[in-house]
């Protein structure tokens, strides 16, 4: 993770905003030597929490339970699944 001076930041904000876009990666800005606030775009947001969510329902599902009684069918995540791969390649 890259880390930016808040000051360096808002005086580059375009050159920040397109690195963001381009590597996905979130930047840590710092302020008074101090990591403050982290950023990324907002796509890339959306895909790690989908990725988190879904890391989520598989770890539940590690039991020898059926899926149903953790909350979650074979149908909801296969349809999971097929939304973030179809992010991915679109």
């Amino acid at each position: 993770m890259i880390s930016i001076k808040i000051d360096d930041f808002s005086a580059n904000y375009d050159l920040f905003v397109k690195l963001c876009e381009i590597t996905s990666e979130p930047l840590k800005l710092c302020k008074d030597g101090k990591s403050d606030l982290i950023v990324m775009n907002a796509d890339a947001y959306e895909r790690r929490k989908k990725m988190l969510d879904l890391r989520e329902k598989l770890l539940r599902i590690n039991e020898d339970d059926p899926l149903e009684s953790k909350g979650i069918s074979l149908e909801e995540l296969s349809k999971y699944i097929n939304e973030l791969e179809a992010e991915v390649k679109g």
